[in-house]
Formats: C-alpha cells, sequence, structure tokens
C-alpha cells in the first residue's frame, strides 16, 4: 500500500496505466487525444485570421485610394480653367471651329446660316400609282381577302356534292376547275347568305389546277368548304389525305433521316421534337408529338404528298421465345447389355441385359451432367427425352448405342460386332462355349470352351462358302457380304445378347445400320435464341390521290417603323378582296380612313407619338413627323423595300429661329451659344467675339472675317489643370490593382479571389470557406476593372457631366468595397468566436482527463504520513514485546 502511495505522489497520476484502472486510462487517453487534434486546429484558425486581417487591410487601403480618386475628380469638376481668344466679327465673317470638343466634327458659324427653317422627316410610297394595299391575282399566293383553295387533282365527279360557306354546291358534267368554278358561283350568288360575299376564279401559275375562293370583305374569314358533308363517299367529293408516319421515341437511336434531313437526337425528348421541328420546313411535314406516351407522328405538308421517309427507326417485330434443345430415342426392350453414348454425359451410361424402362431412366438421371443439364423423363416404355433445362441457342445431345451394326462392302467401314472385346489379341471366348453363330450355307461356328484360338476359328469357319468376308478388330469382329445381298446372323444365348440379336436373330441390311441397340433412331431438335421484340412501328397513314382544300390567310403588307429610339411593327390590309372585285372612291376613302387610325394607333401603342400616318392628295401613303426636329424616321422589315424602294430611310431638320441680338457680335454669341452649348463658351469681350474653349484638347478657330474666304488660323489652348488631374487619377487606379495584389498572407490573397477554408472541428466536418464575392454570390476579384473603375483620357473630363458620371462610378465601388468589408468581418467574427470556443473545448477535454488521472497530493501525502506512522507503531510494539520475552528468559536465568 506504501508503495502504491508513494508511486502516485511520484508521478503525480492515480491511474498510470490501463492495468491501473482501464476505463479511467482509456477514457482519460481519448479525450486527451481530441484535445490534442483541437489544438492543432487552433494554428490553422489563428492565420486564416491573418489571411482575413490582410483582406480587411487591403480594403481599407482600397477605400482610401478611391476616396483619393473621388477628391481629384471633384477638384476637376471645380476647376473653370478654361482659355479663351478674342478677334474681330462682321455681318459677312464664317467661323469654323474644330478640334476641342468638336473633335473631326467641325462646325460652320454665320450669321447667313442661324435662321433655318424645319423639315419634318418624312417617307412615302414609291410607286407612281395609289397605294391601295395587297392585290388579289389568280397567280398570287395570298389575296387582298381570306382564300380557300380548292384542290381538283380528280376527285370530282359529275353528281358529288359539296358545300361553300354552308351553301350545297352540286358538280355538273363540266368537272373542270373551269366548270367547277362556273358551278359554285352561281350556287354562292343564288343564296341570300353568300351574294357578293365571295370571289370564284381559276387558278393560274402556281395556282393552275386550283379553285379559288375568296372573300370581299378583307376583315372576313375564309369559306368554310366541306367536300362531304354527308359523309357518304358515294355522293361527296373524293378527298386527298395527306401521307403520316408515327413512331415512339424509345426506338430512336443515335440519329435518324427525316424527309431527307438528318435529326440529332439530342440529350431528352424534348430535343429530339424541337430538332424534328426544325427540319420540318425543309423536310416537308409537320410534327406532332405526346410527351407523356412519346408518340411521334410526321404528316406530309401536301395534300396527296408521300409518307415522310423515316430512317433510323426499326420497324416493329413482335419476336420469338427462346426454345429448349431435346433429343428424343427408344431402345429395344429385347435388346441386352449395352453402352450408351450421350453427348455431355460423364461417361458411357451402361444398361444392363434384361433392365426395365425404370432402371434405364434411373441410370440417365444418374448421370451428374446430364441431370445438370437436362429434364430426362420416359413415356414408360423405353421411349426417353432429354430436353435442356435452359432455352437458348444449343445442339440437341446425340445418343448412340455399341449395340449397332453396319455391314458395309468392305470389312473395313463396316461395323464392329461384340465391340467392347478386341478380337485381334486372341481373346478369351470360352463364356460363350456351346452357342453357336450361323450365317446359312455352311458358314457357322460353335464356341469352344478353349481360352484361346476362338477368334481365328470363328473367322475361318464363317468364310467356309466363300460368300462372306470376316475381319477381326480391336473392337470386336466384322462381317461382310461381298455381294452386297442382305443376310441374317442366326445366334443365341449370351452370345446373341451381347451382338444385339433379337429373338436369335439379327436380320442385316448390307450397306445400312443395325440399330439392334435403339429400335427408334434420336430424334434431336436444337434450341433457338431469343429473338428481341423490335419496339418503334412505324405505323403508316398511306396516301389517297383527291381534292384537297387549303386557307390562306388575307395579305397583309407589313414593315417596322423606327424613330427616336422606338419600334412599331406595322400591318396594312387591302381595300377590297376577290380577284376582279369592283373598287370605287367610297371604297378607298373608308379604307385610307381606317388605314391611317390603324397605323397611328399601332405608332402610338409602341411609344412612337412623334410620327402619324395620312395619304397625300395623289393617295399615296406617307408617314411624317408632327414636328420639324433633327430625327431619323426610317422603315425596314418585310415589305419595307416593295413599298418604299431605297427612300426607307430620312432625317428631319430642326428649325433655327430667329437671333434676338441686335448688334453683330451679340449676335455671334447668340448662335454659337444656342447651337454649341457645352462644348465652347461665347461673349462679348468689349466688342469683341471671346471664345472660351471647354475642353481639355486644344481648339483650332477659323476666322473668315469678310467672307471672302481669306482664313485666319486661331489656337485655344486646352484646359491643363484637368488634363493633369486625369492623370493622377489613372495614377491613383494604378495603385487599385498593386494594393489588390499585395494583400497575401501566407500566400493566400483574398481580394485576389483565392479561397480560404478554415477546419472547425477535428473531424472536419465543420468548416467555413471564405471568398470575395459580389452582389450576386459570384466568386470575383477585387481590383479596378471589377469595380467598374475605368481609366481616364484628358477629354473625359471636358463636361461637369462627364465627371459626375465617374464619380458615380467610384461611389458604387466604395460601396462594393464596404459590402465585402462587412462580408469579412462577418467572416472574421465567425472564426473568432470559434477559436475561443476550441480553446475552452480543449480546456474542458484536459481538465476532464486530468480528473480521471491525476492523484491528490493532499490525500496521497496524508496517506503516506498514516501508513508511515502505523509501521512506526507496529515496529515500536514488536520490540517492547520483544524486551518482555528477554526479561523472562533472564528471569528464569
Amino acid at each position: 500500500m506504501m508503495d502504491k502511495t508513494q508511486n502516485r505522489l511520484a508521478t503525480g497520476n492515480k491511474v498510470n496505466s490501463a492495468l491501473d484502472n482501464p476505463s479511467s486510462f482509456f477514457t482519460a487517453s481519448a479525450l486527451n487525444s481530441r484535445a490534442a487534434d483541437m489544438s492543432n486546429l487552433l494554428d490553422s484558425m489563428a492565420s486564416g485570421i491573418k489571411v482575413i486581417e490582410a483582406a480587411n487591410n487591403g480594403i481599407t487601403a482600397l477605400t482610401k485610394n478611391l476616396e483619393s480618386m473621388q477628391s481629384t475628380l471633384r477638384q476637376a469638376r471645380q476647376d473653370k480653367s478654361f482659355q479663351t481668344k478674342s478677334f474681330e466679327v462682321n455681318d459677312n465673317t464664317k467661323i469654323n471651329l474644330g478640334g476641342g470638343q468638336f473633335g473631326d466634327l467641325n462646325a460652320d458659324i454665320s450669321l447667313a446660316t442661324a435662321t433655318v427653317p424645319g423639315v419634318k422627316a418624312q417617307i412615302t410610297t414609291d410607286a407612281a400609282a395609289a397605294y391601295l394595299g395587297p392585290q388579289s391575282g389568280t397567280g398570287t399566293a395570298q389575296g387582298a381577302g381570306a382564300r380557300s383553295m380548292i384542290t381538283i387533282n380528280g376527285g370530282f365527279t359529275t353528281g358529288d356534292q359539296f358545300t361553300v360557306a354552308g351553301v350545297t354546291v352540286t358538280a355538273g358534267a363540266d368537272v373542270t376547275a373551269s366548270g367547277l368554278t362556273s358551278s359554285i358561283q352561281t350556287a354562292l350568288a343564288g343564296s341570300t347568305s353568300t351574294a357578293g360575299k365571295y370571289s370564284v376564279s381559276v387558278g393560274t401559275g402556281d395556282n393552275a389546277g386550283k379553285i379559288i375562293i375568296e372573300s370581299v370583305d378583307t376583315s372576313a374569314p375564309a369559306a368554310a368548304i366541306n367536300l362531304d358533308p354527308d359523309n357518304n363517299a358515294a355522293t361527296g367529293v373524293g378527298a386527298a389525305t395527306k401521307g403520316a408516319v408515327s413512331f415512339n421515341y424509345s426506338a430512336v437511336s443515335t440519329s435518324i433521316t427525316a424527309g431527307g434531313q438528318t435529326i440529332a437526337t439530342g440529350a431528352s425528348f424534348d430535343d429530339f421534337v424541337a430538332n424534328l421541328q426544325a427540319g420540318a420546313e425543309a423536310g416537308g411535314y409537320t410534327v406532332v408529338s405526346d410527351s407523356t406516351t412519346k408518340d411521334i407522328t410526321l404528316t406530309n405538308t401536301q395534300w396527296g404528298g408521300a409518307v415522310p421517309t423515316v430512317s433510323g427507326v426499326p420497324t416493329y417485330a413482335a419476336g420469338t421465345a427462346a426454345t429448349k434443345a431435346n433429343t428424343t430415342f427408344t431402345l429395344n426392350t429385347a435388346n441386352g447389355a449395352q453402352n450408351l453414348t450421350i453427348a455431355g454425359a460423364t461417361g458411357p451410361i451402361a444398361v444392363a441385359n434384361g433392365a426395365t424402362d425404370a432402371t434405364v431412366l434411373a441410370a440417365l438421371q444418374a448421370d451428374t451432367n446430364l441431370a445438370a443439364a437436362y429434364d430426362i423423363t420416359s413415356d414408360g416404355s423405353f421411349g426417353f427425352t432429354l430436353t435442356a433445362k435452359t432455352a437458348g441457342a444449343a445442339t440437341a445431345a446425340t445418343v448412340t448405342s455399341d449395340k449397332t451394326y453396319t455391314a458395309a462392302a468392305t470389312p473395313s467401314t463396316s461395323g464392329s460386332l461384340l465391340a467392347a472385346t478386341d478380337f485381334t489379341a486372341n481373346p478369351d471366348l470360352s463364356a460363350y462355349v456351346g452357342q453357336t453363330i450361323d450365317l446359312g450355307g455352311g458358314n457357322s461356328y460353335t464356341f469352344t470352351g478353349a481360352a484361346a484360338g476362338q477368334a481365328a476359328a470363328l473367322q475361318t469357319a464363317l468364310q467356309t462358302s466363300g460368300d462372306y468376308a470376316v475381319g477381326l478388330t480391336a473392337t470386336g469382329f466384322t462381317i461382310t457380304r461381298a455381294d452386297g445381298a442382305d443376310f441374317n446372323i442366326s445366334t443365341g444365348g449370351t452370345f446373341g445378347t451381347a451382338i444385339g440379336a433379337t429373338a436369335g436373330t439379327l436380320a442385316v441390311t448390307n450397306g445400312t445400320p443395325v440399330s439392334s441397340g435403339i429400335s427408334v433412331a434420336p430424334v434431336g431438335t436444337n434450341g433457338t435464341a431469343l429473338v428481341a421484340e423490335v419496339d418503334g412501328l412505324q405505323t403508316v397513314t398511306a396516301t389517297v390521290a383527291g381534292s384537297s382544300v387549303e386557307t390562306v390567310a388575307a395579305e397583309k403588307n407589313t414593315f417596322t417603323v423606327s424613330y427616336d429610339g422606338k419600334t412599331a411593327n406595322i400591318s396594312i390590309g387591302g381595300v377590297k378582296g376577290g380577284v376582279g372585285s369592283a373598287v370605287n372612291a367610297l371604297d378607298i376613302k373608308n379604307w385610307q380612313d381606317a388605314t391611317v387610325t390603324a397605323v397611328n394607333a399601332d405608332l402610338e401603342a409602341a411609344g412612337i407619338t412623334g410620327v402619324e400616318a395620312k395619304f397625300d392628295a395623289d393617295g399615296k401613303f406617307q408617314l411624317v413627323g408632327k414636328t420639324a426636329e433633327a430625327k431619323t424616321l426610317a422603315v425596314s422589315g418585310a415589305d419595307a423595300v416593295e413599298l418604299f424602294g431605297t427612300n426607307g430611310v430620312n432625317t428631319g431638320v430642326a428649325e433655327k429661329s430667329q437671333l434676338n441680338a441686335t448688334k453683330t457680335v451679340d449676335k455671334f454669341v447668340e448662335l454659337i451659344n444656342r447651337d454649341h452649348a457645352g462644348k465652347v463658351r461665347a461673349s462679348n469681350d468689349n466688342g469683341k467675339l471671346r471664345i472660351e474653349n471647354l475642353s481639355t484638347q486644344e481648339l483650332d478657330i477659323g476666322v473668315d472675317l469678310n467672307g471672302n474666304n481669306a482664313v485666319t488660323a486661331l489656337k485655344i489652348d486646352g484646359n491643363t489643370v484637368r488634363a493633369n488631374l486625369s492623370k493622377q487619377f489613372n495614377e491613383l487606379r494604378d495603385q487599385l490593382d498593386k494594393l489588390s495584389d499585395d494583400s497575401s498572407f501566407n500566400g493566400i490573397n483574398l481580394l485576389r479571389g483565392d479561397k480560404l477554408k478554415i477546419t472547425f472541428n477535428e473531424s472536419g466536418t465543420s468548416a467555413i470557406d471564405i471568398q470575395a464575392r459580389d452582389a450576386n454570390g459570384n466568386v470575383r476579384s477585387i481590383n479596378a476593372s471589377n469595380l467598374g473603375v475605368e481609366s481616364l483620357v484628358a477629354e473625359d473630363l471636358d463636361t461637369d457631366e462627364a465627371i459626375d458620371a465617374f464619380l458615380g462610378k467610384l461611389s458604387s465601388a466604395l460601396t462594393e468595397l464596404r459590402s465585402q468589408a462587412s462580408a469579412f468581418g462577418s467572416n472574421l467574427s465567425s472564426v473568432e468566436n470559434r477559436q475561443t470556443f476550441t480553446k475552452n473545448m480543449i480546456n474542458t477535454l484536459e481538465t476532464g482527463a486530468a480528473n480521471l488521472t491525476l492523484a491528490d497530493t493532499n490525500e496521497e501525502a496524508a496517506n503516506l504520513l498514516a501508513l508511515q506512522t502505523r509501521q512506526q507503531l507496529s515496529s515500536s510494539a514488536l520490540s517492547m514485546a520483544s524486551q518482555q520475552d528477554q526479561a523472562v528468559l533472564q528471569l528464569l536465568r
């Protein structure tokens, strides 16, 4: 006990190893390990804090730099040290100003051109005749009115009935376009509901073979036509159909062709349909799709058009199921012992003499290979079937018996009898003693009990007459009749059974196998592989030739009007529809009024309030500016060139009013300040004209005093103060990128777009990623370009307005910097908070571990003192006891 207490005092621990207290030892070790891991994270946090502080230093410096740039611009704005020049002028003086804010666009100034009458921008239709909108013709694709066009194509026969705009029409004897046109005209004119509302004409040109039925009212729809109103093929018109093909998206491969167009599949069904639609016009088809079933139908755009050709989509095939290979064979019930050789078996299947159907079946099923590969069944009469367990392409098993004999023309090609015995090795045939084999004609042999020599004796005996040839082989013996005649082998007993004789006789058909072991030859059926169903049936809707109807919308002249930065789309219809329809003055007047009202409404709706539509005295259509101003009026679009020719752009001229001043110098002052305000400033310098150059660039002045081309060249220097301040601005701008680049710590620069990752726990599952980001959360570096601070040229400081614009950009840049500083500040707060948390956690973990292992030295010291005192008392007691014993002994002596 004292040793343990002394050890605790020496080490300061009450648990020094797992032997002392396993639970406390391992728990304390785990706590100390976690504390050590977290302590390692503190270095990373401290480094991360310094990275953020470095970025904050950079932002602070950038902010001060931007504020200095603002100060520079404000100084430039306050500076008005523009240079001036004064010179004489009179009423004939001409002045030319160039350079400065004029640049290369020199300005000519004279009192003679001070007053200019304004000109309104104006565009007029180009044709010499009055404009009446689109016109109808028998050969045009569209007419002024909506059209229904009938293509005959052999669909009409005499007596066919159809309806046009609800009026029944009966085809007469003439079913040509001309004859049918007459029939339709008569029917429509005879009905109060349609009289005068439609024109009927025979198409020409591209419309040849068609009947055109056009609405006279340009706002009315096309006449509805039903070629078979009674749904009776006997009385209705033979209507054409459009060829179509349908298939499912699941059958589409990497790409297909449709209507001769290569169509990419894309990444999805919607992509594929979009690609089909993109090729539809060139391919001559329309697309209908179902996003639920993924079915797609392509239809020819033309009535009577062929089925669109689609390649790359397989035609549907039903497929076939896989089949199982099987073999059926029947054994002769009278056969004796034999061996069956079956492909795939582990070895020959032995059939004993006198075997039953059940024993043969058991022998077949006992072969492990056959049992694994086949289901083996019997019909109960020695008929057996081997059926493969698995369906699929496989070869049926072959079955042979060693009881099969063939007598051929020569012994070498004959089958062998008693094949299990090597007759060339002088075999012992004594087992067959007393049994006879007889071929007839004195050719017979009876076995003896001799152990040797009987094979040769049998050969000699069976060849006695010379009619037979007997051969001895390693697999039995052969018998052949040279004349090719059939013969019988008579025998019996065990020998007869051994060679497969039935009822004592083996009948031999010369050259033909004798299946004595297998009475019915094996019949094998090979298995077949699965033929999968091919999906994606191309369902074809066959084309039917015949008549068809198509509707064509009324033609509109369309163009776009542009003025004062705004655009309006304009559409104008015709006066009256119908080929050959008469148009009178009232029709034209009503149409013009309606057109002007509609166009002006479209212009106003688009925000173009400075232009109006009108017709001039010649009936030409015009677009005219409402006031004289230097703005450009333009037309563009589909019919702009056809209607307005090459004069589709016109710019107005602003009016220059009379000058109010009376003296010559004052007139020039008023003129220059009116027309060129902001570029130069004019004033009266004691009877001379003073020009002030409101630019940082040199102003060139050409003065032709008397207007006789005797020009005096003058120059006015630019504002050098503003020019120099632009250089100062650029120098400060360059510092933005340099300050940003230098704001790094330990290789990480947040202002350059670097990412700072600080891990908060020992498992790495808690961390913070810190990067500079814009207002949309996109990662970006902080530099002059990303802050929108551009470098200046001296000319950029010519006007106060330009300086104000730059000041606005600097204000935005400062706002971005402050926002980024706030974000970094928030990040810093998070890291510092986590740093404090980690330190506290480390202290908690280490204290907890110490509580489990550290000894209480005061307690242990007290224990040691108690133990020592007890030991001393024990020693004293023993000593006293020993002294008493000695005293007694001395007394006894």
